[in-house]
């Protein structure tokens, strides 16, 4: 997730001062020495937390506002493809609730390929950052404080052929992708519809205190990433490898340390199909084993 230079469009620098590809030169103290809570992580699903005690998800239900017609410029800034949004500040989406204490605005969305979290040990094709700051902040007090940003994050998912529902959610976007991609290129007045980018389940989520995962890896984000994935097509997807930033654009997954990691009460979280398969196979070879102690106990007492 991207913050050294996306907030400053009408400044001409292009080539990249960092590299996706040389982590340990990277500029920034935590991004060095590393820090209490880096992103991105891999989520394992057993160590999450369900809230029903409401520790981190204090806020009542995710609140997104003024989604649907929001005015955005395009631009491949040599790291991803970015559409911050243009205009007054009060015109701005907003989301609030959830793990949310205050009201936060969409300064920008960009796009990781392949996703930068992983679900247990899996990581998706794509993942999708929705960067908010809080309102009542500028952007440079907003990465001085713990939860100066609130980023929600979308899976996606790559198949053959989507179908009309699956198209509808990334036609809009990707129409603006092939204008971007060179570093440098910029396209102006777009006005897209947030909501179809969003996962279809926003009451199914991972939440937890963690950072920025570019230069200069504040400790300041507050991440709300779905767990239903968006489903790209295969041609479109293969679109991304010819955007012009480099051999990847994901950071490298980061230890856990005093990450707690919190999901909704009653959410029903989805997991990558690859750990959906491996646990009913774990739960195959469990039931074999019973039937077999089952079935020695019967040998044993008719002896």
């Amino acid at each position: 997730m991207s913050m050294r230079s996306d907030f400053v469009l009408s400044e001409v620098r292009y080539a990249p001062v960092w590299s996706y590809d040389d982590e340990k030169s990277w500029p920034g103290t935590q991004c060095k020495n590393g820090g209490k809570r880096q992103s991105p992580i891999d989520i394992r699903t057993t160590d999450v937390i369900n809230d029903f005690s409401k520790q981190f998800i204090k806020y009542g239900p995710l609140v997104f506002s003024g989604y649907h017609s929001v005015l955005v410029s395009g631009i491949n800034n040599g790291h991803t493809v970015q559409f911050s949004t243009e205009g007054d500040v009060a015109i701005h989406p907003t989301l609030t609730g959830g793990p949310l204490e205050h009201m936060y605005r969409l300064e920008q969305v960009h796009f990781h390929w392949l996703s930068e979290h992983s679900i247990n040990g899996i990581k998706y094709p794509m993942e999708i950052h929705f960067v908010h700051v809080r309102s009542d902040l500028a952007v440079v007090d907003a990465l001085k404080n713990k939860d100066g940003l609130a980023v929600v994050s979308v899976f996606c998912n790559v198949q053959a052929e989507l179908d009309e529902y699956q198209q509808e959610s990334t036609k809009e976007v990707m129409e603006h992708i092939p204008k971007l991609l060179e570093p440098g290129k910029r396209i102006s007045g777009i006005i897209l519809d947030m909501r179809k980018l969003l996962s279809v389940n926003s009451e199914s989520y991972y939440t937890y205190a963690g950072s920025l995962t570019s230069p200069d890896c504040n400790e300041v984000v507050i991440w709300i990433i779905f767990d239903t994935p968006i489903y790209l097509s295969d041609a479109q997807y293969r679109l991304f490898s010819k955007v012009g930033v480099g051999r990847h654009n994901f950071r490298g997954l980061q230890k856990v340390n005093s990450h707690e990691v919190y999901r909704p009460a009653h959410a029903t979280i989805t997991t990558p199909q690859i750990v959906k398969v491996l646990d009913d196979m774990v739960q195959l070879v469990a039931q074999f084993f019973r039937n077999v102690t089952k079935f020695m106990t019967k040998g044993i007492k008719t002896r």
